[in-house]
């Protein structure tokens, strides 16, 4: 993919290019599934469905570990995009992913801190589009970027073929954001395979970046913003199913409790060669990071408080920098002991 066209039409250099091909990435080959952080499933946005399913994807082709400034280039054919989404193939479908890289780096996504400050970012520093090859290439915001690695504790499984299966921004939103609680899945009281989470009007309006001059009828708000792309989540049976529950006081509504119950996904049209133990494989690893990673705060607890504390003063004169704390200094921690 890196040929002397390709590099003279492209916005990225010869090392970015052959970074594409690390040998972290093979992990995660014929991409199914996402592991995303509940932080990102949450965020503030306003991203359309096509958009936002190739963000996803790219997400999904991140590496294990950020080690060098390639690591925030991914890459990807229109025909592994369709695959791994489960779209049907056409020319109108080619065309209109290309069209939504176009756009792409102009979306924004606001997240939120420990201590609830917050921090808007683009999603993309670069997109380009290589007809020769027919292939995306596009660098994440470094910041954004490193949101995907630090967020290991906390996060959830989304199924690229469900996610192409939605087909309004609103439906997608409840998808990630539904995935995000599933951890209260059977407990907390929730009955087995149901689980719920609530929003207020007000929340739901921050959460998808809705002006307030928008939906002045409350009518029009419930049906377009909750109702239908709920239905529309349903329909598509994307493995759970929401029931939207109206949270009012007297006639005044105040919100609504999604409460979702586990259901049977619709196969994939697609036929994917990958190995289900790759998976497996690549939550293992993660699982083993975090135990290496957290048992050497156990063994040098005085100075990974010292790094916290440098982490967190270097937060305040340069704010935005380090979105988790915790896992910066373990960062640092971990380099400084190399090999244990």
């Amino acid at each position: 993919m890196n040929d002397k066209s390709t590099e003279e039409n492209s916005l990225f250099s010869n090392e970015e290019l052959e970074a594409l091909d690390n040998s972290n990435l093979a992990l995660k080959k014929d991409r199914t599934f996402l592991l995303q952080p509940n932080i990102i499933s949450r965020s503030i946005n306003d991203v359309e469905a096509t958009e936002k399913k190739l963000m996803t994807l790219a997400m999904s082709y991140m590496p294990f570990q950020i080690e060098r400034d390639e690591d925030y280039t991914v890459s990807f054919s229109i025909s592994e995009a369709i695959k791994a989404l489960d779209l049907t193939d056409g020319q109108n479908q080619r065309m209109i992913l290309e069209n939504a890289v176009d756009k792409i780096t102009g979306s924004q996504i606001k997240l939120y801190s420990e201590n609830g400050d917050w921090f808007k970012y683009t999603w993309f520093d670069k997109a380009s589009w290589q007809p020769s090859t027919k292939t995306f290439t596009l660098t994440f915001n470094k910041t954004l970027g490193d949101a995907l690695i630090q967020y290991k504790k906390a996060y959830s499984k989304i199924d690229l073929a469900s996610l192409g299966r939605l087909s309004s921004k609103y439906s997608i939103r409840y998808f990630e954001i539904g995935l995000s609680y599933s951890g209260n899945k059977g407990i907390n009281g929730n009955k087995k395979g149901t689980w719920y989470f609530e929003y207020s009007v007000d929340q739901l309006k921050q959460l998808f970046s809705i002006d307030k001059t928008q939906y002045k009828r409350t009518c029009d708000f419930t049906r377009r913003v909750v109702y239908d792309p709920c239905e529309l989540l349903n329909k598509a049976k994307v493995g759970f199913s929401i029931d939207p529950q109206p949270l009012t006081r007297g006639k005044k509504l105040l919100g609504f409790r999604f409460v979702c119950t586990e259901s049977e996904a619709a196969p994939r049209k697609n036929l994917l060669t990958r190995n289900v133990s790759i998976q497996e494989q690549y939550e293992l690893q993660m699982q083993q990071e975090e135990e290496h990673r957290e048992a050497l705060k156990a063994k040098y607890p005085d100075e990974y408080l010292k790094l916290y504390e440098e982490v967190e003063e270097e937060k305040k004169n340069t704010p935005g920098k380090f979105l988790l704390s915790e896992y910066e200094a373990l960062n640092r921690l971990e380099k400084n002991h190399p090999g244990e």
